[in-house]
């Protein structure tokens, strides 16, 4: 490599430094770039003088400083492109359109209750939504950065393939990503939901202090994506974060991905309409027993409202099998944050308090408590964490092609 090549990549490193430490802490002064960096105060100052001229960043506001002076501080300039978050969920796909510092502009809800035709149905659905969102914000298509998808896994990122989601069966190997980039002419990520949701904890949500965490998402089916030292953790096999199918039990349940004793056949909203609707078998009396072979998760949660012991004590059980499985999780990885959310977490808020307490008694003796907590994105997380995928490819790399390219005089680190 030429000298002129390293002046270049030093320089343009230096640049994607400064707009991702602004990215993640929302705003920055001159003074405080130069102390998280490394750079003298001069480079920190033309570099934030070149990416304003180009547009990727604006100063803000003026931030008064220990001395009593005032200081500029700069952010994102979040109308400089905009990203596309679309999340796949038994229960909604939601499409959105985001802003480079993460913000919802437009969202559309598309309810999956209705039957689709076939694959290529669901697909026109997802595309007339993401058309939808970008002409009710009027904004250019050529301003769109690139789509993000989070779906139910496994998923081949390799080839941008839905693999074979046991409780969505019907996106059995769909080429999502090929389909998508073919119709709409721009770059598609296709990711895990749950690794979708944990990134959108990280960038805007409890995890934005953290660089390590794990969410898990405590839904119909039991998910969790791992953020590690910022990044998405999808494994060699991209099935890091197959949390729901660690086996509790080796004479439990059988699991919809056909191993007994899962956690997802213990814990899963899926497993407590399961033992529920055995239960009932024995109770004549209760007010579910005509339902009980058409049960949805929303009769539980009625039945807990008016504090009905038999789905309480399931709900109950459900979450200190969830708590022994987080204690395993925390013995092996240590996080800095563990956020949990999905439907049980949102309208059971015991569910959490049960699974922290327990997990905390089992984990390793004398160790301080890792912190846990329950997402304050809701249903929310997972579109904005595919729209944060494609800004972080953008400042990570791509923004390269926006850099000026001569290499000029690299000032001293």
């Amino acid at each position: 490599m030429g000298e002129q090549n390293k002046q270049v990549q030093l320089k343009n490193f230096n640049r994607r430094s400064v707009l991702g430490y602004i990215r993640k802490n929302g705003a920055a002064t001159k003074a405080g770039l130069s102390a998280a960096t490394g750079l003298t105060f001069m480079a920190i100052k033309k570099i934030l003088e070149e990416l304003e001229e180009l547009g990727l960043i604006r100063c803000d506001a003026m931030e008064k400083t220990n001395v009593g002076r005032h200081a500029l501080t700069y952010v994102i300039n979040e109308d400089y492109r905009y990203t596309i978050g679309v999340h796949i969920n038994k229960f909604a796909t939601r499409v959105a359109l985001l802003d480079l510092r993460g913000h919802i502009l437009r969202v559309e809800r598309c309810g999956m209750e209705q039957a689709f035709q076939n694959q290529s149905d669901f697909v026109e659905t997802i595309l007339t939504a993401i058309d939808k969102v970008i002409a009710e914000a009027n904004v250019r298509k050529e301003d769109i950065l690139g789509i993000g998808v989070g779906a139910p896994g496994p998923i081949d990122m390799e080839n941008g393939v839905i693999l074979t989601p046991p409780n969505m069966p019907f996106l059995n190997y769909l080429p999502l990503r090929e389909v998508m980039e073919e119709r709409i002419g721009c770059k598609v990520y296709l990711y895990k939901d749950t690794n979708a949701i944990a990134f959108g904890e990280y960038w805007d949500g409890e995890g934005k202090q953290a660089s390590d965490l794990i969410y898990i998402d405590v839904d119909m089916g039991i998910g969790s994506g791992l953020i590690i030292d910022g990044k998405i953790k999808v494994g060699a096999n991209s099935i890091a974060g197959e949390f729901g199918h660690i086996t509790i039990d080796v004479n439990g349940p059988l699991c919809n991905c056909g191993n007994r004793g899962c956690l997802e056949a213990m814990s899963s909203g899926i497993a407590v309409l399961k033992t529920l609707s055995g239960q009932l078998e024995k109770e004549e009396t209760h007010p579910l027993y005509p339902k009980r072979k058409e049960l949805v998760i929303e009769d539980v949660f009625k039945m807990v409202e008016k504090n009905d012991l038999l789905t309480i004590s399931i709900l109950n059980q459900s979450a200190h099998y969830m708590g022994i499985a987080i204690s395993n999780l925390i013995n092996i990885l240590d996080p800095q944050m563990i956020i949990l959310g999905g439907i049980l977490i949102q309208n059971y808020p015991r569910y959490f308090q049960i699974a922290k307490t327990v997990a905390n008694s089992k984990k390793v003796k004398g160790a301080r408590e890792n912190v846990m907590c329950v997402s304050v994105l809701g249903e929310t997380a997972g579109v904005i964490g595919a729209g944060e995928i494609v800004a972080d490819d953008f400042f990570n790399r791509t923004v390269n092609e926006v850099f000026p390219k001569n290499s000029g005089t690299q000032e001293q680190i």
